[in-house]
């Protein structure tokens, strides 16, 4: 019998993967270090357009499309607005498809350029702007020259630099916050979607790795607006991503009032190998992280589509890719990765931290997302059988949740589960064949059960007690601090005890505030109530609370009142 179960369990680990194996499933030339996890999606109502070639961005705290082309490669002057649960159409007064955008610091959102004709054809002067406060659009201006697949970048002083083309010569000109576009200079190199990046309070370098017709260029020689043109050594070696959109106020991690301009991006060496680029006050270096960006998955390689989307308050950052196989694999859907880029350790010398998260298949490829103020990404709209002509309507946000087991993951636990299996039932064998004798039963207890049920007793305790739910500066870090526990035990243990992500769970808290303050308070006004819970603002308050009781603040007030 014991020979039986030796030769079982020898031949269950020879089954198992080798170490070379499980290399070979994960980043290339990082080993098994860089986890992978399954990310969590939220599936929101569609769009009321399908949509692609369009703009997404964030203004007066809700999510904003624009623009773009729909069904037969159309373009579509219509844009819509996430609130209360569902999408709400605009007119636009242009439909700026394959156009540019720029959030300006006075909360309104320039628009500009974009194709003349259906079918990706031409180019526009058209410039407009929309106001979150009225949700309207107004046409106000037309640019120095017609562009498409441009990039835009506001500087200190609240001007506009704007730059880059497509099938039309490229330059550089600049608004003027109001409402006057004017010719700087010429450009040492045509490019489409160029970077743009301040190294100063009103300078800024344009480079790219992509001419106006979409071929690659070298980018190691950079614009500026103020002198003459100048070479980045990183970048002889290193090239920018040629992407279909550099969306650089959104990779920015310095701190303007302190006069640090530091941006990052993704670039790509001769041998196919990607890493950050970092950039600080016109100074380029790449960013260490613990592993290499990994291109490789357990479902095969990756290919990254998007810049680097920064969450500033969190200092981590994200780049999106996909399966690099699935044009050719298209029946079997799109795998989309999220590449998360932990950047805080690098202010204390240490390697940034990176985390590969990954989805389902899904029918399309998705376009770039936008980063909603939880920490999740939104992303709406893009393209099906990556066709221009069948755009997307479905929307989705995305949550980054505890671990889940992968095949990139290592597997030492399987030999120690199956040979505590095998072991268990020789003890099992021996043991019958002694006589038997009565004993008591015992029931079986799980350790890290208990173990995971003391730590939640004691998050419990800290929100319950000490109500740092109302910080609505809250971060996983804070709590890790408080209890004296690794960050990713606490995310585990929230996740496997109450089956919500760490931001649901401490918003169930602040709901249950607002619903508190709502029923004992009746005469304080709904749109106060949300300060006093922890949200960071009322359209993230409305949402959540109503995601949570099936009803808005006020219907949730009415109804205990009449109670």
């Amino acid at each position: 019998m014991i020979s039986r179960l030796l030769l079982l369990l020898f031949c269950l680990l020879t089954m198992l993967p080798t170490g070379a194996q499980q290399t070979a499933t994960t980043s290339k030339g990082a080993g098994t270090s860089c986890p992978v996890v399954k990310i969590q999606t939220e599936r929101l109502p569609d769009l009321s357009v399908p949509r692609n070639g369009h703009l997404t961005f964030c203004a007066g705290g809700e999510y904003v499309v624009a623009g773009g082309h729909t069904d037969g490669f159309v373009p579509t002057p219509t844009a819509e607005f996430y609130k209360d649960g569902r999408w709400h159409l605009l007119q636009m007064v242009y439909n700026h498809d394959c156009g540019s955008s720029v959030v300006l610091k006075s909360g309104k959102v320039l628009l500009l350029g974009g194709n003349s004709e259906p079918l990706g054809i031409g180019q526009t002067f058209l410039a407009e702007m929309y106001d979150p406060a009225n949700h309207t659009f107004n046409g106000f201006s037309c640019m120095d020259q017609k562009r498409a697949l441009a990039s835009a970048l506001e500087l200190d002083s609240g001007r506009v630099v704007i730059s880059g083309n497509w099938y039309h010569d490229d330059g550089i000109e600049l608004f003027d916050g109001n409402k006057h576009f004017t010719h700087l200079k010429g450009v040492s190199r045509q490019r489409s979607f160029p970077l743009i990046i301040r190294t100063a309070k009103d300078d800024a370098l344009i480079f790219g790795s992509q001419d106006t017709k979409g071929h690659a260029i070298g980018s190691h020689i950079a614009d500026r607006l103020k002198g003459d043109s100048v070479l980045i050594p990183l970048l002889e070696q290193w090239q920018p991503l040629p992407l279909p959109t550099h969306r650089m106020a959104e990779s920015f991690i310095g701190d303007e009032s302190k006069g640090l301009y530091s941006y990052l991006f993704p670039v790509k060496d001769h041998q196919g190998q990607l890493a950050i680029a970092k950039v600080e006050n016109g100074e380029f270096s790449l960013l260490p992280t613990d592993v290499p960006v990994p291109m490789q998955s357990p479902w095969g390689g990756i290919e990254y589509l998007t810049s680097v989307l920064v969450d500033r308050q969190r200092e981590r950052a994200y780049l999106t890719g996909i399966n690099s196989d699935f044009r050719e694999r298209q029946e079997e859907g799109c795998r989309h990765f999220f590449l998360c880029i932990d950047y805080k350790p690098t202010a204390k010398g240490k390697p940034a931290i990176l985390t590969l998260y990954y989805s389902d298949p899904f029918a399309e490829v998705f376009a770039p997302p936008v980063l909603c103020e939880d920490g999740s990404l939104l992303i709406a709209g893009g393209m099906q059988d990556l066709s221009n002509f069948t755009p997307s309507s479905h929307a989705y946000l995305l949550h980054f949740g505890r671990p889940s087991t992968t095949a990139a993951g290592s597997t030492p636990w399987l030999w120690f589960l199956l040979a505590s299996i095998v072991l268990s039932a020789a003890l099992a064998y021996l043991l019958c064949k002694r006589k038997p004798r009565k004993r008591p039963v015992i029931e079986p207890t799980d350790p890290k059960a208990d173990s995971e049920q003391l730590l939640m007793d004691r998050i419990r305790k800290l929100m319950d007690e000490r109500q740092v739910f109302l910080n609505n500066d809250l971060k996983l870090e804070d709590i890790s601090k408080e209890l004296g526990v690794h960050r990713n035990d606490i995310s585990a243990c929230i996740n496997s005890q109450t089956g919500c992500t760490v931001p649901q769970f401490i918003n169930g808290y602040r709901v249950e505030q607002a619903k508190q303050l709502l029923r004992d308070v009746p005469e304080k006004k709904v749109s106060a109530v949300w300060m006093d819970c922890g949200f960071t603002n009322e359209q993230t308050f409305f949402r959540i609370f109503r995601a949570t009781t099936g009803m808005t603040p006020k219907e949730f007030q009415k109804a205990t009142n009449k109670m």
